[in-house]
């Protein structure tokens, strides 16, 4: 609940362009799933909660104050307050502050009740909805739509067992225009005098340049790469590598120049530099399982691609090219490697790492990375 009232505040003092009801809309979502969860946890009757819904969105608008039978759903809910043709929009800064008030007393004091008086928290939990679903009013929103799209950003973000990956982008394309389904990239670490630079190697052909952190605080971004072949092996997307491989799809002229072009390629690399930043503060990620990486993380790098062919890659699938692109990288920059192989396989959406191997190739031979593929 608090997220609701904060994120609304933040809209209004700083006049965001997203607007209210959208960021309401997901907050609402969010309670309205934690709600429901604590009914479901403590063995509460969601049917007598959905009635005393009912009866108190009722008494706030005196009117019958009947018991009600039978099951009570969203619509419903939405169709009683909308019947009563009543503009909430004037109410809403006390119907927040009902339900931050609410929600306060049942954190402090609702431990002892759900407990010792199931009724009385059965009670307290419709009267949450209802306040909860007069509050969505005030927005112009209904509850049924909010639930909904919860639903929908839940399986997203955690689609349980066996979930199904989005079909590969390029499947259509003749095999000259697809990323290589299977590609073992290694990563070469060297010393120079102006100082430690990492090249990509392919089949014994150095592709691409020469790459250093960039940084006046080494950090190995230099393996920095790893995460464009963690996009390839979990989203079937990488416009950076596509350029690379010279594998852009040139038969199509507008995905060629939108979807393989310089403005995704750029955003590629903001989206690995951005997310890098955040996982320097944080061990790599070391520590962070499948399901807990930073939902504004995600929900930012979905923005991000807005428009563009992966945008309709859920957040699952983001987290896991994220988690695996940081577990290759920690093992690369361990001392006793520094380096190796990194094989996506795109048929089975793997990403695996071999250590590297002892030879030796002449540097005269790497290449420049193509420039006029940014075009």
């Amino acid at each position: 609940m608090g997220g609701l009232l904060a994120a609304v505040k933040k809209v209004s003092r700083d006049q965001l362009r997203e607007s209210e009801t959208e960021v309401a809309g997901e907050e609402i979502g969010d309670a309205l799933w934690y709600l429901f969860a604590l009914a479901t946890a403590k063995k509460v009757d969601l049917v007598s909660v959905g009635r005393c819904c009912l009866e108190y969105v009722c008494k706030h608008f005196a009117g019958d104050h009947g018991d009600r039978q039978g099951i009570s759903n969203f619509r419903q809910i939405d169709g009683l307050i909308a019947s009563y043709g009543i503009d909430l929009e004037a109410d809403r800064r006390k119907l927040l502050g009902d339900l931050a008030r609410m929600a306060g007393e049942m954190v402090s004091h609702g431990g002892r009740q759900l407990v010792l008086d199931q009724s009385t928290v059965t009670e307290s939990l419709g009267q949450l909805l209802a306040v909860l679903s007069l509050s969505c009013a005030s927005f112009m929103l209904k509850l049924e739509d909010v639930a909904r799209d919860n639903l929908a950003k839940i399986h997203g973000r955690w689609p349980g067992t066996g979930p199904k990956y989005v079909e590969l982008f390029d499947s259509g394309y003749a095999e000259h225009e697809r990323l290589p389904r299977l590609l073992p990239m290694e990563f070469v670490e060297r010393a120079a005098p102006r100082g430690t630079y990492v090249v990509l190697r392919l089949q014994g052909v150095y592709i691409g340049d020469r790459l250093t952190d960039n940084s006046n605080e080494p950090d190995d971004y230099r393996f920095h790469d790893v995460f464009h072949l963690a996009y390839i092996a979990h989203l079937g997307w990488s416009p950076v590598i596509r350029a690379l491989l010279k594998r852009k799809r040139k038969s199509n002229q507008p995905v060629d120049e939108n979807e393989d072009g310089a403005r995704a390629m750029i955003i590629e690399e903001g989206i690995a530099t951005w997310i890098f930043n955040h996982a320097k503060k944080r061990g790599f990620y070391e520590d962070v399982s499948a399901g807990k990486l930073d939902y504004g993380l995600l929900k930012q790098v979905q923005s991000m691609v807005s428009g563009y062919e992966v945008e309709i890659c859920p957040l699952w699938q983001w987290e896991r090219a994220i988690l695996d692109g940081f577990r290759v990288f920690r093992e690369m920059r361990k001392e006793e490697h520094r380096g190796g192989t990194v094989i996506v396989n795109m048929t089975d959406r793997t990403l695996s790492f071999n250590p590297p191997q002892e030879a030796k190739y002449d540097s005269d031979l790497i290449c420049e990375r193509p420039s006029k593929d940014l075009a």
